[in-house]
């Protein structure tokens, strides 16, 4: 609220106490709104949800608790999303049958509507830096409830999640395991030019054309050298299909800056981190997934984990599934993928979650 330019000192002293007191309360953690919305199925699940209203910085987040049957202190999972829009319900094929699991295992499960979606406000800069340490406030949100064991809260997350998940273990010691669907293992430079390349394949291109593609988008936004970046981008445009799905265009040297320099985070290794990490992790790849490079992901997994020395990890390659889990003939991003999670990949998430509960 605006107030004249003469106000007295005592307003404005006023102002200033009541500015920091409310910043003092959000650093200690003090600053969320919690409201029980009451009982709801979730598939053979019954939960008590509770909405919690919390700030991450610039963010306002509003999500949904689901605490289980039973007497607490409960573990706890956070389900953390992918790329674009989501509210804290999730994509149907995803979310919905997780969420059973986890209940019926006895874990509450936490999600928010993401910033700029649903009733949570906010837009991203710096997209995983941001995502990340809104995630590790949401920890926090967690190790301060009374019906939680802040000592088993736990992640959960798919997709573009596999780049946020990782940096958040960077800035917190509080999470105590970790689930990744279809997780990227690599920059996510290197990943696009996968994802391109795979569109290509998809658009009836050969295998020959697709990693000629994959190897020239590497190269045109990997270089730091104009020429370098011209010459791969020229072959580019000349692909019909790179043109028409990413939209790129060939800047003028003037006007260029590498992207190394432009956005850095794209060049951000979430293995580096993963390779120093020995929490328990569980980690999922589809054969068919055109969005992320499933073998190189779950390569990378393997020997990041191993390189840390932890003891309680598992990757799984799950065939004839897309990017969802989901079955698929060929996992393109135009085809219509199977509406219902494959059954291997829920019941192996159940039993590594009862073994790590023993």
């Amino acid at each position: 609220m605006s107030r004249p330019l003469d106000f007295n000192r005592f307003n404005l002293a006023f102002v200033v106490v009541a500015s920091l007191l409310a910043s003092l309360l959000g650093a200690c953690g003090l600053a969320v709104d919690r409201e029980i919305i009451g009982t709801r199925s979730f598939g053979s699940q019954q939960a008590t949800v509770e909405e919690i209203r919390f700030r991450s910085g610039k963010f306002r987040l509003v999500g949904d608790l689901r605490i289980p049957e039973g007497e607490g202190p409960h573990p706890a999972i956070i389900m953390v999303h992918g790329d674009g829009p989501a509210t804290r319900e999730g994509f149907p094929t995803t979310f919905p049958p997780a969420i059973e699991t986890f209940l019926g295992n006895g874990y509450a499960v936490f999600s928010w509507d993401k910033p700029g979606s649903g009733e949570s406000r906010g837009k991203f800069n710096k997209l995983v830096l941001e995502r990340a340490d809104i995630l590790v406030d949401g920890v926090k949100v967690l190790e301060e409830h009374p019906s939680i064991d802040p000592s088993r809260i736990g992640l959960w997350g798919i997709s573009q999640a596999g780049w946020v998940m990782p940096q958040a273990l960077d800035d917190t010691d509080q999470v105590a395991f970790m689930i990744v669907v279809s997780g990227g293992g690599e920059p996510g430079v290197y990943q696009y030019a996968y994802q391109v390349g795979q569109k290509v394949a998809c658009a009836g291109g050969s295998e020959e054309e697709a990693a000629e593609v994959e190897q020239a988008w590497e190269k045109a936004f990997s270089t730091t050298d104009y020429n370098e970046h011209r010459e791969a981008m020229e072959f580019l445009l000349t692909n019909q299909v790179v043109k028409e799905y990413t939209g790129i265009k060939l800047a003028q040297e003037d006007n260029w800056i590498p992207l190394i320099e432009d956005n850095p985070n794209a060049f951000y290794d979430p293995m580096e981190i993963l390779a120093h990490s020995t929490i328990p992790v569980l980690a999922f790849f589809g054969e068919l997934d055109k969005n992320i490079d499933p073998v190189q992901g779950a390569e990378a997994y393997q020997a990041a984990l191993q390189k840390a020395g932890n003891q309680n990890y598992q990757v799984i390659f799950i065939p004839g599934v897309a990017h969802s889990l989901t079955p698929a003939e060929t996992g393109c991003l135009d085809e219509t993928w199977g509406s219902e999670v494959v059954p291997e990949y829920l019941d192996t998430m159940e039993a590594w979650l009862k073994d790590l509960g023993e």
